[in-house]
């Protein structure tokens, strides 16, 4: 990818420097070595340290995952931070606007109740209720205007700016699946990397935002395209899936702003590529849903190898107990975010559960049946989840032979190609919706009633996110999963992922998790 190289404005006095530049950073301190990353290191299990609710709490792996830890990032040793004099830098932007500052506590917790947030942390600023209170400059306000189609910012932006623009970190969930929730993180993180000194060359970039898919840092670039217009801000794409000669060229022009992959920026790290020297923002996108894929030793690495006073964001796709414990160890006495006030069981609670136990040559045809069955009125909707992209195409014209009509989408597809399918399913067209779990991250279909598990996800936040997409107020969703007789471990993990939400076990699925170990 190009470089999104302009010249540098100044900050207007919105945003600006309270009274110095080198104020709103706290003394450096020491960073003690943790994790496993590393020969010679402690072993130890990461330790918690967070007085509200995890005291010196061990991380507790998923029992069940079968995610491969990357070997990635195990071989850096990060600096001595205790013997390093760091230069201060600026992270503090916000000042309150006349008409925040003159709301009530009682009209502050009003909105809140009424868009489900909750804030957990001492000191958080009020929320935001127009962009323009945030104190942007102005070629800032007019592109979060042009993506959020309006003046007002979601609930999620509405709290989450006022923290961020204070300096603090931040521990974000939403479970509204709105659109541009990485304006939360990505609008703070260009207002601090204009307010940071324009180094060229190599550098190293002051804001990290790290991503788990190429396709999604491709949403990224479309925001921050457009949020950076016209103020100088040059940002650079090291993403896995991608040849490696272009970003090497884009790392020694240097940039402001790196978008990446865990996996190759730890690569590129490891070569020495890379100076992380100059970051003071560290933003992580769907942190929970790294380590599932097994990126913690990334994640790690990564944030080993930043100064320890840095402004770290951190959001999560699921508010699990290990989720929960991560965000802990990225981050220093962070402000809290969640909105919506649903929680896993009662979405769980709203959707039947049946489990189909069938061997691999039988799942298409046991699935055409199925659909053909269920889907008896015009309103009905069908998502088919499957792990792999060609398996999306296949199953698809698979389908379509069959006479059912269905669309598929996966991350190859253009956008336009997903708002198609989207379109097609929301109108009746093709009811049946064949899908990877990455694709539908975003999706918010309120008209599904079934969703039928092909095959088993990654981790239990994907299979979260499917029980949500059947949940429906009146209780009628139903979720379909299909189980092999000999995947033992699958029906280990889901039994698992059920009764941690306090959910009934159907008699199938204990029967499968019963059964002798095969070669699955």
């Amino acid at each position: 990818m190009a470089f999104d190289n302009q010249p540098r404005l100044p900050l207007p006095h919105g945003l600006g420097q309270k009274n110095g530049p080198n104020e709103g950073a706290p003394e450096p301190t020491a960073q003690p070595e943790r994790g496993t990353t590393g020969r010679g290191r402690d072993r130890r299990p990461p330790q918690l340290l967070n007085g509200d609710n995890f005291a010196m709490i061990p991380v507790r792996y998923h029992p069940y995952s079968t995610a491969r830890r990357s070997q990635v990032g195990r071989t850096l040793r990060p600096p001595n931070w205790g013997r390093i004099r760091l230069p201060t830098y600026q992270k503090d932007f916000y000042h309150e606007h006349t008409r925040n500052s003159q709301r009530s506590p009682e009209e502050v917790e009003a909105y809140r109740n009424a868009n489900e947030i909750t804030v957990k942390g001492l000191g958080a600023p009020k929320p935001i209720l127009h962009v323009d209170e945030a104190g942007l400059p102005e070629i800032i306000t007019k592109a979060i205007e042009n993506l959020n189609s309006g003046s007002t910012p979601t609930a999620l932006q509405a709290q989450c700016w006022p923290i961020a623009f204070s300096g603090r970190d931040l521990v974000a969930f939403d479970c509204t699946a709105t659109k541009w929730k990485s304006l939360a993180f990505l609008v703070p993180a260009i207002v601090h990397a204009q307010s940071q000194p324009s180094v060229l060359d190599d550098g190293g970039p002051a804001v990290i935002v790290l991503t788990l898919t190429r396709e999604t840092a491709l949403r990224f670039q479309v925001a921050v395209q457009e949020l950076s217009k016209g103020l100088g801000i040059r940002t650079m794409y090291l993403l896995s899936d991608e040849p490696k000669k272009p970003q090497l060229q884009q790392l020694e022009e240097g940039a402001d702003i790196c978008v990446a992959t865990p996996g190759r920026l730890t690569a590129f790290m490891e070569e020495g590529k890379v100076n992380l020297g100059r970051c003071t923002f560290l933003a992580i996108d769907e942190a929970d849903r790294m380590l599932a894929l097994g990126f913690g030793e990334n994640l790690r690495a990564i944030a080993d190898s930043i100064r320890p006073d840095r402004q770290t964001f951190v959001t999560l796709t699921c508010l699990t107990r290990e989720s929960r414990q991560l965000a802990c160890q990225l981050t220093k006495a962070p402000v809290d975010v969640s909105v919506g006030t649903v929680t896993q069981e009662q979405q769980i609670h709203r959707v039947e559960h049946i489990v189909v136990v069938c061997e691999e040559a039988e799942k298409e045809s046991k699935l055409v049946t199925l659909l053909k069955d269920i889907l008896s009125d015009e309103s009905d909707r069908a998502i088919v989840f499957v792990e792999m992209k060609q398996r999306v195409e296949d199953l698809v014209l698979t389908l379509r032979s069959r006479g059912c009509p269905a669309v598929g989408i996966h991350g190859n597809k253009t956008e336009q190609e997903h708002q198609w399918a989207l379109e097609a399913l929301r109108s009746g067209k093709a009811p049946v919706l064949v899908a990877t779990d990455v694709a539908t991250r975003a999706v918010e279909l309120d008209n599904v009633r079934y969703v039928v598990s092909c095959d088993h996800p990654i981790h239990s936040s994907d299979l979260l996110r499917r029980f949500r997409h059947a949940a429906r107020p009146d209780g009628t969703g139903r979720m379909y999963t299909f189980l092999r007789p000999n995947e033992r471990v699958h029906a280990k993990e889901l039994m698992w992922f059920l009764q941690e939400n306090k959910q009934p076990l159907p008699p199938q699925l204990r029967e499968v998790a019963k059964k002798k170990a095969t070669r699955q």
